[in-house]
């Protein structure tokens, strides 16, 4: 490690701005709390100041504000806070490198491929900054200088995102975010309203008819080719429609209708799959199971699994390989059979007729009808699809309808598990409890096959975290769901400490944010920090 000599004419001042700055870093480093006894303990690993000395500066700083401190009951100190004396010495970047609340400069030598001459030449091009590197395209700088080959081009367009500053790089997403809701006629942000009602228009046909294949053909359905399938394909039945674009088909986040729900996609522009379980009884991967209950028709799944297990992103990507609709409704103790299914509404002429509810028009449209946490719903709107369940038709008794289906049209209810982390989750009686096909969607039991679901989600178009790093969150999320009194940290909570990450967090900090951000009133989030040093 790096280290500096003291000078005893003015060693207060500038002792004073190196440990606050290397607080700073370490603050950032743990979390936002440090044991005093630690910092005094490792700064001579960093910085030429003894234990003594800088417990002595510390005492002295808390005085002036320089640094927080709580003192513990036991006699424990802990930095919780500090303001640091002046700019960053230099011996602290060399220790900790570059900090990540600026632009990293435009020195395009770091990137592995450009030396001195290709750098100029980008220059000359007028590339400036890693920003606008980045927006260019290899035709853009291939033959740039004698030496920038395509291959170098592609090489250069894959790391230059690495070095551009995140805000810089949020604020373009932003702004092509807003771009997709400008209105025609004023060139303004608009919100959209859409009327369920209205969107009456029916999923495609299936592709064995309108591309004269064979029903049984491999094209015509979904093959289960990932997870435990991804060496050794499995056939579904479940058969592909032929209409991509219908407005409930979930969209790859490359897709120009894509909204703000869209699936992310890999480098090569392919929707990322789910981290596949296998089911814990049946012993075949949940995606092939999925499938295959979907392909018999009309017949009720239900799917259990703990919050954010990828319960709904499976039914998503089925329905986006297959271009099925999704449509998904969130249930509470609120939710009425009116809500579901539409109520009567009086018309100008003063006549009752009946509105069309948004799981009626998915049952009408043909979609995948999704109801979350089906168990909380009141009891009348459960009752009410009892029909459904049985027969495969919706008897609608205040319309005075009875519905069959489009033949596309399935129906899954998700749910938590029946565990203690769920304990204020509603019980399904046991009448409905036994008309579904149950399937449980446990985490992700393979380190591995998570690891490669989480990469290809999180570091697509660009590195975010590095691959040794996201092992090690992933390793030790496997620790907290092993541990019920520990706050557990789903596939979802891993997606969001790399997006923290990608802000400016040290990895160790993210994952202590999610951890607490988890945690039960009867859980306490400092009972994982010993485990998680080591990891982090």
């Amino acid at each position: 490690m790096p280290s500096i000599t003291s000078d005893d004419a003015d060693n207060q001042t500038d002792e004073q701005a190196v440990l606050s700055h290397l607080v700073q870093r370490l603050l950032q480093r743990e979390g936002g709390q440090i044991p005093l006894e630690r910092v005094t303990l490792r700064v001579s690993d960093y910085v030429d100041i003894g234990e003594q000395e800088a417990a002595d500066l510390i005492d002295r700083g808390a005085n002036t504000g320089v640094y927080t401190l709580e003192r513990g009951a036991g006699g424990t100190t802990t930095i919780t806070g500090v303001t640091p004396h002046g700019p960053e010495p230099e011996i602290i970047v060399e220790a900790f490198g570059p900090s990540q609340d600026g632009d990293s400069g435009t020195d395009f030598t770091v990137l592995s491929v450009v030396t001195e001459s290709i750098d100029q030449a980008l220059r000359d091009a007028g590339y400036e900054t890693f920003a606008a590197l980045a927006d260019a395209k290899v035709d853009d700088l291939a033959g740039l200088s004698d030496t920038l080959t395509e291959s170098r081009a592609a090489a250069i367009l894959q790391e230059a995102p690495q070095h551009v500053p995140v805000g810089t790089r949020l604020a373009g997403i932003a702004a092509r975010r807003y771009a997709r809701r400008l209105d025609a006629e004023t060139d303004r942000g608009v919100a959209r309203v859409v009327d369920l009602a209205t969107t009456d228009i029916a999923v495609g046909e299936p592709v064995y008819r309108t591309a004269g294949l064979d029903p049984e053909s491999l094209k015509a359905q979904y093959v289960s080719a990932v997870g435990r399938n991804a060496d050794d394909p499995v056939a579904t039945g479940l058969h592909v429609l032929d209409d991509p674009d219908h407005p409930d088909v979930p969209k790859a986040a490359t897709h120009p209708d894509a909204g703000d729900d869209a699936l992310p996609v890999d480098e090569s522009g392919q929707v990322v799959p789910p981290a596949v379980p296998v089911e814990p009884r049946l012993q075949l991967p949940l995606d092939e199971l999925l499938a295959k209950k979907l392909a018999r028709g009309l017949v009720p799944v239900r799917l259990v699994g703990p919050r954010g297990s990828g319960k709904n992103y499976l039914i998503k990507y089925l329905c986006h390989e297959t271009n099925r609709g999704y449509v998904s409704i969130d249930c509470d103790e609120a939710t009425h059979t009116e809500d579901l299914f539409g109520p009567l509404t009086p018309t100008e002429e003063g006549l009752i007729v009946p509105r069309t509810g948004p799981a009626k028009q998915a049952l009408l449209n043909g979609s995948v009808l999704v109801l979350n946490e089906f168990p909380v719903m009141r009891a009348g709107a459960a009752m009410a699809l009892h029909r459904l369940l049985n027969e495969g038709k919706l008897l609608v008794k205040a319309h005075g309808e009875l519905v069959e289906p489009h033949p596309s049209a399935r129906i899954v209810i998700t749910m938590n598990p029946p565990t203690r982390e769920y304990r204020d989750s509603e019980p399904m009686n046991s009448a409905t409890r036994g008309r579904f096909r149950a399937l449980e969607q446990p985490y992700i039991q393979d380190i591995d096959v998570e690891l490669d679901t989480l990469d290809a989600q999180v570091n697509s178009g660009y590195r975010v975290v590095d691959r040794g790093t996201l092992r090690k969150i992933v390793q030790f999320a496997h620790q907290t769901r092993q541990n019920e009194n520990w706050p557990t940290l789903s596939t979802r909570n891993l997606v969001i400490i790399c997006e923290h990450i990608e802000d400016g967090a040290s990895s160790k900090a993210a994952v202590k944010n999610e951890v607490w951000a988890v945690a039960e009133p009867n859980q306490y989030p400092g009972d994982t920090y010993e485990t998680l040093d080591d990891y982090l």
